[in-house]
């Protein structure tokens, strides 16, 4: 399982973020934010969509989203039924990338206003890219929904991947923090970070054609300002060999699983579990109420063994792409 996709917030969302990193900072240990936060939060959800502002505000999802539900009924009718973007990606000589996106306000919805909003998106990239090449129409939506999934494929999208957001109370009675024998569990250090790299190769090795540097591998967790070394683990045979890890992180208030696998020969053993049933314990100890990841909707096997663990399935993030030529 990958998920370390990252993205660049625009600039209004980077301001807000600031806005709470330096509350949090000036009112340590105080909990409550004030409601001239929420409120803010509330008009960037608006904007920008539930899951990703409570990402990049640190913010729990559940919380933001029942604050902007308890709004949409005192909006004013001036507020714009909708609104979208296109944005031209690199591209080759032969073909234009283009990037579309879009919203509708939740009181105009099924008013068939997502599919005119869609149209209306595809011409303008349309026009922008010119008639020249071959133009790739890109879609990401970071909260899927049924309908959608139904706007996006009478359009002629194709679904390309699809993962779930799922997520784990750390309240609850987790199982036993036991690993199998003869196995043992080290932290990411910086001995250690060659082993935890070989570890991710070994795993993923009958499912990635490639796979970068360690240099580069390692590089992207350690200048991530929301990556948990302290709470990353990777599992030892008796032979001192990497043959299961996981790398954590930060989620707005969430702890977050970036990544974790195990060697081919080993799935199904109790070694992944055990480690697993390590990482969320220690997330609970480090005061984290939830843990989340994202897992591939193709991958059920995984899929079952989080809900083993008592994961639930949150939203579902996916990305939609059409070739016009």
């Amino acid at each position: 399982m990958s998920t370390r996709s990252k993205l660049k917030i625009p600039d209004r969302l980077a301001r807000g973020r600031q806005r709470f990193d330096m509350f949090r900072k000036t009112h340590k240990g105080y909990r409550r934010l004030p409601e001239s936060l929420w409120s803010a939060a509330v008009k960037l959800a608006r904007t920008y969509g539930v899951n990703r502002t409570a990402n990049a505000l640190r913010l729990d999802y559940s919380g933001l989203k029942k604050r902007l539900e308890s709004t949409a009924s005192n909006t004013p009718p001036e507020v714009p039924p909708g609104s979208g973007f296109i944005e031209l990606l690199p591209s080759a000589d032969n073909e234009q990338r283009v990037l579309l996106g879009g919203r509708v306000h939740p009181l105009y919805r099924r008013r068939g206003l997502g599919s005119l909003l869609l149209e209306w998106l595809e011409n303008r990239a349309n026009l922008v890219s010119g008639y020249h090449r071959m133009r790739r129409l890109i879609i990401r939506n970071e909260a899927l929904t049924a309908d959608a999934h139904s706007i996006y494929v009478q359009a002629g999208f194709t679904p390309i991947f699809a993962e779930n957001m799922m997520v784990c109370s750390l309240e609850q009675t987790l199982p036993v923090d036991r690993l199998p024998e003869p196995y043992r569990l080290v932290n990411w250090t910086e001995e250690t970070v060659p082993l935890f790299y070989r570890a991710y190769c070994d795993a993923f090795y009958d499912r990635t054609a490639s796979f970068e540097p360690l240099e580069k591998w390692a590089g992207e967790y350690e200048e991530d300002d929301d990556f948990l070394p302290q709470l990353s683990w990777l599992a030892l045979d008796g032979e001192e060999r990497p043959v299961a890890f996981v790398t954590a992180g930060r989620m707005g208030e969430m702890a977050w699983i970036s990544q974790t696998g195990v060697i081919p020969e080993l799935r199904g053993q109790g070694v992944a579990f055990g480690l697993l049933v390590h990482t969320l314990r220690n997330f609970r100890l480090h005061g984290f109420q939830e843990a989340g990841l994202h897992v591939n909707v193709n991958n059920p096997a995984a899929i079952r063994r989080f809900y083993e663990l008592g994961f639930r399935r949150r939203l579902t993030r996916a990305r939609y792409e059409k070739t016009v030529l």
